[in-house]
């Protein structure tokens, strides 16, 4: 019996274990729930929006020459306003050469037209004369010569060549006096008092723009010049800008043309703005600024945060039932605050503007704001 007795209870225990597991419940089928992402939104209308366009460029004058004299001589008066920085106004002399030398060539040149005068009037007086002697005492018909006609047209040439080089040399007397062409500033100059100069278009002596307008060339993208109302038709207003120490100035320009072509390296096209009296009111020459464009207005369109794109053409839409689904959309302009959007939207639509960590089609959201 001693032996008998393991080998029962292992029977009993296998019994019992078969039992337990004939007579086991079945296990609940349960799906997991998973629970619905928290996310914010914007419900979205149509609006009307003004486009903006940013740029940035430098500040030159429209006129800047270089000034050279015309007469050659030795300075011997300077305007204390012909420095660098200094300003004139149009017809002011900024220096004047020594004009002795053409004040005599003046002087010989009218004594010269004197001396042709008289020989006009003798050779009148010849002329008369020799018509009544032949008058008097000719037959037939006079020649030219006999009339004396060949030597009145010589007079009357020689005083035409005087005349000319009588105003050739006032014009070079007026010429060393060196006058502004316009209200303008001097942006360098070369010579000094005492200096001797050239008559030489190749040497010039200084450098000098006009102050009643200035451009700034601005590089827009080809998409981005289509924002802009035609120049011909009225253009856009353009608002020019720099930081500084005392906080932000701003300056009003006007969007005047497109230059001619497209950069070809850069793919960019120049749009030019127009400043009156830009430094009067603390432009500079040179002076970089940043500038905005007020472009077309468009109708019916939407405006959403940046961030609010999801990839580069879509967002995600929230649906009646409560669930997220991809929405392509057509976008017309985007800038780091905001994208602007002519298509794929319905008023009242509710767009995604919170971060979402996954995302799944048709996944179910709970709205927690609205903005």
């Amino acid at each position: 019996m001693k032996r008998l007795a393991p080998i029962l209870i292992l029977l009993v225990a296998v019994g019992i274990s078969v039992a337990l597991y004939l007579l086991r419940p079945e296990p609940q089928q349960v799906s997991p729930q998973r629970p619905a992402t928290k996310i914010e939104i914007m419900q979205v209308q149509p609006q009307t929006v003004r486009l903006t366009v940013a740029s940035q460029g430098t500040v030159l004058p429209k006129i800047e020459s270089e000034l050279a004299v015309e007469v050659s001589g030795r300075i011997i008066e300077m305007s204390p306003d012909f420095r660098a920085g200094g300003r004139f106004q149009r017809g002011d002399i900024l220096f004047r050469i020594d004009p002795a030398d053409y004040e005599a060539a003046a002087a010989a040149a009218a004594a010269e037209l004197a001396t042709a005068r008289l020989a006009l009037a003798q050779e009148e007086a010849l002329a008369e004369q020799a018509a009544a002697d032949w008058a008097a005492l000719g037959q037939g018909e006079a020649s030219a010569l006999t009339l004396r006609q060949p030597q009145l047209a010589q007079a009357r040439a020689n005083i035409a060549s005087v005349e000319a080089a009588l105003r050739r040399t006032e014009r070079d007397l007026q010429r060393t006096g060196i006058s502004a062409p316009y209200d303008g500033l001097v942006l360098s100059k070369s010579v000094d008092l005492g200096q001797y100069v050239m008559a030489s278009p190749a040497s010039p002596v200084a450098r000098i723009y006009a102050t009643d307008t200035a451009e700034v060339r601005l590089p827009l993208a080809q998409r981005e010049a289509e924002f802009l109302n035609d120049p011909a038709q009225g253009g856009s207003g353009v608002t020019l800008s720099t930081d500084g120490p005392n906080g932000k100035r701003t300056w009003p320009a006007r969007f005047v043309r497109f230059e001619a072509t497209v950069d070809p390296s850069s793919r960019l096209i120049y749009a030019v703005a127009e400043i009156q009296a830009p430094f009067e009111h603390g432009l500079r020459r040179g002076m970089f600024v940043q500038a905005e464009f007020e472009g077309r207005q468009l109708e019916s369109v939407y405006v959403l945060p940046r961030y609010a794109l999801r990839g580069s053409e879509s967002v995600y839409r929230v649906t009646p039932d409560n669930t997220l689904v991809t929405q392509a959309v057509d976008i017309v302009k985007t800038d780091e605050a905001q994208a602007i959007l002519s298509g794929g939207l319905e008023p009242g639509d509710q767009i995604v503007t919170s971060p979402i960590a996954y995302f799944v089609e048709n996944m179910p959201v709970e709205v927690i704001a609205n903005e």
